[in-house]
């Protein structure tokens, strides 16, 4: 069966329907949130592995019936075929995301582009990043900020890849992309 293509706003909508129903089908599920049934049909088998739906009967047309869990009330994390859970997004990831679509931005800017329901990222938590990636020589200063004025505009400059660029623990950069350090602090290549 080929891969159904499905965002997080659809899988919000449909546990938010399957939490108004008192029990529901694939195919009620996704006529109640204007969805196509494969897209559910995925959704529900994802929400069954995670254990927060369980199947409680055939309904009409010897249908599946299912029901939320009692106590559940969270969207359930997603979850590969093997029942083992997905990775969430991270801050930096987002962030790095968020600076490749943008080009130029404001921490501001940064870390509006980058939260999401599972990711929250502070204006603060943006700075550190671009102050971060200056270093690296990855984003540089396109316009100077004026200490409670404006803030300072960054660009974009090397773009390695999907793969954000972190800091490790020996104080440098890695860019996963190239597998190289970009920034070493002390001495190593800037």
């Amino acid at each position: 069966m080929p891969k159904v293509s499905r965002t997080r706003p659809m899988e919000q909508a449909s546990w938010a329907a399957a939490l108004r129903l008192n029990s529901f089908t694939c195919y009620s599920l996704a006529a109640e949130v204007h969805l196509g049934a494969e897209v559910v049909r995925e959704i529900v088998a994802d929400w069954r592995r995670s254990g927060a739906v369980v199947e409680i009967g055939r309904g009409d047309k010897n249908r599946l019936r299912f029901a939320v869990k009692e106590g559940q009330t969270e969207l359930p994390r997603r979850t590969r075929r093997d029942g083992t859970y997905l990775r969430t997004g991270t801050a930096q990831g987002n962030m790095w995301r968020a600076m490749r679509g943008l080009g130029t931005f404001t921490p501001t800017d940064l870390a509006a582009h980058s939260n999401t329901t599972d990711v929250k990222v502070s204006v603060e938590d943006a700075l550190a990043y671009c102050q971060m990636l200056v270093r690296s020589a990855h984003i540089r200063v396109h316009r100077k900020g004026l200490p409670g004025r404006r803030e300072a505009v960054y660009r974009l400059i090397r773009n390695t890849g999907p793969l954000p660029p972190c800091e490790r623990r020996i104080r440098a950069v890695w860019d996963e992309n190239l597998q190289e350090y970009a920034h070493i602090a002390d001495g190593g290549r800037t």
